[in-house]
């Protein structure tokens, strides 16, 4: 069942940046420091929440996310919206959500997601199917690429793929590039590339990796540029995200820490004071003033927050917001949800 509050409309922060590649560890993005102390959070925040099987987007500005108002939309996959059978009850709420404005597709917005078992994109607003397929691989990640094409990640399918989905709402044409642990995928524009996280097959090297795709929108061809590559600092890569106000860098997120990259020099920073957590599912920060959303799990802090999602050991009931030199800034909590990534509904790619 999809319910849509009748004012709710596209939210996309401006997203602009000069190119820096030096080695200086970053400062941090720019920010708009009136009225920080009064919780000035605005926009929407799209967040999976595996407690609800639903994909739900929320006010920010509204502090307490356990009131109705905090929530503006909730979605799930059903067989009345074109959804098959498998796709409408398998679905555990996501595990991933980025919103992008589609050249291919009239420069319309759209949002990509993944559930363990699924793979979708949908209209935005409006929630019309235009591509979904049941994939197996406990799927991680989904980007939507300039030509209407998705790339997706799959953990434990232990590869990165590439959907034809431009091709129809149901194509399963993909090709596939092999990567243990495949936990992120990010389209790239000014390099024209993709980057991703996993472990290499051979080696069991964690890695931050670009991959390039050439051929045709129907035959699409995936071949790893390594001269991208690097080690990740610690173990077990999560998230990547644009660094909204320079394109020469990148959000990363592992089991170990939360870091910049630069694409440039190859290196990682660690994130800014307390935005360095262990465990950070999902992290990116806002266009217009440089806030960091993070969501990391309740079974890892300590003491376990008094409102916690007890349903596993991978989601929590709280989005973090960081302000650019890495003090807490603000939370969001709604009672009883089981959010695994939020993200803030930026439409641009950087």
């Amino acid at each position: 069942m999809i319910r849509i509050i009748a004012w709710l409309c596209l939210w996309a922060l401006p997203a602009c940046g000069k190119k820096n590649g030096g080695d200086t560890p970053p400062g941090p993005p720019p920010v708009d420091t009136t009225g920080t102390k009064n919780d000035t959070l605005t926009g929407l925040i799209a967040a999976t929440n595996n407690s609800t099987k639903s994909i739900e987007v929320y006010d920010a500005g509204v502090k307490d996310w356990s009131k109705p108002e905090a929530l503006k939309y909730t979605w799930r996959p059903a067989v009345a919206s074109g959804f098959s059978t498998a796709e409408t009850n398998g679905f555990g709420g996501g595990s991933d959500i980025r919103l992008r404005r589609v050249h291919a597709w009239g420069d319309s917005t759209f949002i990509s997601l993944t559930d363990t078992r699924m793979a979708a994109v949908i209209s935005w607003p409006g929630a019309v199917r235009r591509w979904s397929l049941p994939i197996d691989g406990n799927l991680h990640a989904a980007e939507i690429l300039p030509n209407g094409n998705v790339a997706l990640a799959a953990s434990d399918g232990n590869w990165v793929r590439v959907y034809s989905a431009s091709q129809g709402p149901n194509n399963a044409n993909f090709v596939q590039y092999d990567l243990n642990a495949a936990h992120a995928a990010l389209w790239d524009p000014t390099y024209n590339l993709l980057w991703v996280t996993g472990q290499d097959p051979v080696t069991a090297a964690h890695i931050l990796t670009a991959l390039e795709i050439s051929g045709t929108a129907a035959a699409p061809v995936l071949k790893e540029v390594t001269a991208y590559r690097s080690v990740l600092p610690t173990a077990w890569g999560h998230d990547v995200a644009p660094y909204y106000g320079d394109v020469n860098r990148l959000w990363v997120s592992t089991n170990g820490g939360v870091y910049v990259y630069n694409k440039t020099s190859k290196t990682f920073v660690v994130a800014p004071g307390g935005s360095n957590r262990t465990f950070v599912k999902a992290v990116g920060n806002t266009g217009a003033n440089g806030l960091l959303v993070q969501t990391r799990a309740d079974a890892n802090k300590s003491p376990t927050p008094a409102v916690a999602c007890g349903l596993n050991g991978w989601a929590t009931s709280t989005v973090d917001v960081y302000t650019p030199s890495g003090t807490l800034y603000t939370t969001r909590v709604a009672a009883g949800a089981c959010f695994y990534k939020a993200r803030v509904l930026i439409a641009q790619y950087q």
